[in-house]
């Protein structure tokens, strides 16, 4: 997503500079530029990248993307590149992430929303963007500032359309309720979404998580944007056959995002006293699930092992990820 809507930045004319901690990564982008084929056709943009955040120079926008796990650290490299009067806009999945940015940066240097578009890594610095969708941003104060609506204009001169709002909150939500309903079916089955709509068994697991996100919704006085958000939901589901970002970090061996979707509901859900079973079941499957690495059918030393595990109770695994 980083290479969907930097080599639109950098379309429109802006300069822009990739960080990442993947040597190969920033090889790539040195070597052969930042690469996007799929829904805006072929680009090909030279921008700067680096390991190191010292290299890069200052920064009128830090664009946060990464995964949930990582906003802390990407917050202290935003207030290490941003410039005086520089922000941070975050369109990451899940909840919490604008509030951890606020932590560090401050209030008003934040700024948030969420995309449905989507992409997926075809190599090193390559990226396939695989879904041209609605991107909603506004501002945690609520009213939509100048810096907001020329941020929107230089999008739109890269084919980016970005919708404005004075209630970003009720959007994040709505995404977070996506999310969490077809995320995690999608991470322990393999099953994409609109495959998850027409297997009935999947089908029965999304409705019933849906009826207790939608309560936790409820009850915590949150407005979501969309006149039926069930219908809303069902809908997009049915019609979409994406990868969604947590079945692509299984099947990498990675952390998921599942800490600020469905283990974060559950949290809420809990302090507002909402049942919600199907929740933590998932929790605990794709946590579970993250313990193998995502890999099902993994070799491994079973005598060792047992061998191992006979010496006591206490040689309890650990929810690291499994390498591979």
């Amino acid at each position: 997503m980083g290479a969907v809507f930097g080599s639109a930045l950098a379309q429109a004319g802006a300069r822009i500079a990739c960080l990442d901690r993947r040597t190969e990564v920033v090889d790539a982008i040195r070597q052969e530029g930042l690469r996007v084929s799929g829904e805006l056709g072929d680009r090909r943009v030279w921008a700067e990248a680096s390991t190191e955040i010292d290299e890069l120079g200052q920064a009128d926008l830090a664009l946060v993307l990464v995964d949930a796990a990582s906003t802390a650290s990407a917050a202290e490299i935003a207030q290490r590149c941003l410039c005086p009067h520089g922000y941070a806009l975050t369109l990451q999945n899940g909840i919490g992430n604008l509030e951890a940015l606020q932590a560090r940066l401050g209030r008003d240097r934040v700024a948030a929303g969420i995309t449905y578009n989507s992409a997926t890594s075809l190599a090193p610095g390559f990226a396939r963007h695989t879904n041209r969708g609605l991107t909603v941003v506004g501002e945690a104060a609520g009213a939509v500032t100048p810096r907001l609506r020329h941020l929107a204009g230089v999008f739109a001169k890269g084919n980016i359309d970005i919708e404005l709002t004075d209630e970003v909150e009720g959007h994040i939500w709505s995404k977070f309720v996506h999310n969490c309903a077809i995320n995690p079916i999608s991470a322990l089955t393999g099953l994409r979404p609109g495959e998850i709509w027409r297997h009935d068994a999947a089908r029965g697991l999304l409705e019933r998580l849906l009826d207790e996100i939608l309560e936790v919704v409820d009850r915590a006085g949150i407005t979501l944007p969309e006149r039926d958000p069930r219908a809303e939901i069902l809908e997009h589901c049915r019609v979409r056959y994406n990868r969604p970002s947590m079945l692509q970090h299984m099947l990498a061996g990675r952390a998921t995002e599942i800490g600020s979707l469905n283990e974060a509901l559950v949290s809420r859900a809990r302090a507002l006293g909402v049942p919600v079973p199907f929740n933590e079941a998932v929790v605990l499957s794709v946590r579970a699930l993250e313990a193998s690495g995502g890999a099902r059918d993994r070799e491994v030393d079973e005598a060792a092992l047992e061998a191992q595990a006979r010496l006591g109770p206490d040689n309890r695994q650990t929810t690291e990820p499994a390498k591979r």
